[in-house]
């Protein structure tokens, strides 16, 4: 498997050092399919509660473009990291949990992965993904979450930022607010988008800053009844190799290591 991806991933730096790179790429995804069932914030079967969750999509995964190898390039936080709510996994008052209500998974955004679609459930199945259930995540009461895009594993940088996913309501309207960061501290925030009870596809450009990690904050207020749902969430960005003055001192550096380490060697 490390093969595959370093293949992959050196396939995807010479493209990006020709200029043919220059088009969106879906870093980090989640379908949330991960986890056990209605309710059940555990992706073990129901074991195991977690306010976090890999990213099972990314177009820079070799095999498909889904499952396990798609983990490093992006996490969801409900744990209190990056001014994210705690969310109290399995206490049975979350407020940020996954549901099968509406029919489970949206529809919206289901094609936004470059490999496969969302809930391409055999392929992930096949990657080792234990639970392959249809949900969404629904937002019972005030909460913020946070999803990372990660490209410190790579030698790519992202640029152009741009998050998508479908969304809808139990009933009535909610509002989900958008911010962005790159270092997970300082967020702007990217205005937000109105929720209603019809399955719709959102897609919000953020930031063009060039970084290889971004946050994107969605912060859910519900009223009662109307109960925001999120599904099929993506974090994009247009890719590129760093500058090669960077890596040339890297470069530079390391060699420099090399030599003091030998002649340290030489002097004993």
């Amino acid at each position: 498997m490390k093969t595959r991806l370093a293949t992959s991933l050196a396939a995807l730096v010479l493209m990006a050092s020709v200029g043919t790179s220059a088009h969106a790429t879906m870093i980090a995804g989640w379908d949330f399919s991960q986890y056990a069932g209605d309710g059940f914030m555990s992706t073990d079967g129901g074991g195991t509660f977690t306010n976090t969750l890999d990213a099972n999509y990314s177009d820079l995964d070799p095999t498909f473009g889904a499952g396990a190898d798609s983990a490093a390039f992006g996490t969801m936080y409900a744990n209190g990291a990056f001014g994210s709510t705690d969310v109290q996994a399995g206490s049975g008052t979350e407020q940020f949990l996954p549901s099968a209500a509406v029919g489970g998974s949206l529809v919206s955004n289901l094609t936004a992965p470059g490999g496969v679609d969302f809930d391409s459930f055999t392929v992930l199945a096949s990657e080792g993904q234990l639970s392959t259930e249809s949900l969404a995540m629904i937002a019972a009461a005030q909460s913020v979450v946070v999803f990372e895009a990660d490209l410190l594993s790579v030698p790519l940088i992202g640029s152009n930022w741009s998050v998508s996913f479908g969304g809808r309501t139990s009933s009535g309207n909610s509002i989900v607010g958008i911010e962005f960061s790159s270092d997970g501290v300082l967020f702007t925030p990217f205005g937000s988008v109105n929720l209603s009870t019809v399955d719709t596809l959102f897609n919000v450009a953020l930031a063009p800053t060039t970084t290889n990690t971004a946050y994107v904050r969605l912060s859910f207020n519900p009223s009662g009844a109307n109960q925001p749902l999120i599904d099929n969430v993506a974090l994009n960005g247009t890719l590129a190799v760093p500058e090669p003055s960077t890596a040339l001192l890297g470069s530079l550096g390391l060699i420099g290591l090399a030599i003091g380490g030998r002649r340290s060697l030489a002097r004993r």
